[in-house]
């Protein structure tokens, strides 16, 4: 069976996002080429804190699980494919809850973590000695900021020899963009006082979330269609 086409670049994702997920609810069984696009889409919409396409597919996949709440007894492809459905899900639930308005990022503007976030912005691949020296702080305190901001999603680290390189990431520039962080030169902090001011910079590991819960209608932007029989 052929599968459907893989997202294309440039589409609008929450338009590539709807198409596809009503390939699937037609679909008489879900392909492995259905959910490898889907995957695919998931993936760059949450790297790019594309919140409107992962938004729609979190609603088609919840409106797609309902297919299989009557069902008796699934038979073994049904059950692998609700599984996958049912993982997708929670995919989506984390992707939303690591984008910049989930994360309930609040740094203030002459913090480390904000200057360190700004400093990457500007010029992407700082070591963390070049990052201690514009910041005026030392490389173990760039070490703990940067493990913050890293599982917080707004920067990456990759090697470069011997030495971190540090870039921001679009969720981490859709932070500065939003927060005006990006047109504020914040003052250098003064050193005997950052200390104490440091843990009042949120960055906020969102809990656990619940079972997602499946839709009683329709997303109001997709019509209502019957459910397909699966066979």
């Amino acid at each position: 069976m052929n599968g459907p086409t893989m997202p294309r670049l440039g589409r609008d994702r929450r338009s590539e996002a709807q198409r596809l997920i009503e390939s699937m609810e037609h679909a008489k069984v879900i392909s492995d080429g259905h959910f490898s696009a889907l995957g695919m889409l998931i993936t760059d919409a949450s790297l790019n804190a594309d919140e409107p396409c992962l938004v729609e597919v979190q609603d088609g996949l919840q409106w797609l699980q309902r297919d299989y709440l009557d069902v008796t007894a699934l038979d073994p492809e049904q059950r692998e494919q609700r599984g996958r459905i049912l993982g997708l899900i929670d995919v989506v639930h984390w992707a939303l809850r690591r984008l910049p308005s989930g994360l309930q990022l609040g740094l203030r503007p002459d913090s480390y973590a904000a200057r360190f976030l700004v400093a990457v912005a500007r010029r992407e691949g700082l070591s963390n000695q070049q990052l201690a020296t514009e910041l005026g702080t030392d490389e173990t305190e760039i070490s703990r900021v940067g493990r913050k901001l890293l599982s917080a999603g707004v920067v990456w680290r990759r090697k470069e020899w011997r030495h971190n390189a540090w870039d921001i990431t679009p969720r981490g520039r859709q932070y500065l963009e939003s927060s005006g962080l990006l047109t504020t030169e914040a003052p250098a902090p003064d050193r005997g006082t950052d200390a104490p001011a440091r843990g009042r910079d949120r960055l906020e590991t969102p809990s656990r979330p619940r079972t997602a819960e499946v839709p009683t209608r329709p997303s109001a932007d997709r019509p209502h269609r019957p459910g397909p029989t699966r066979g």
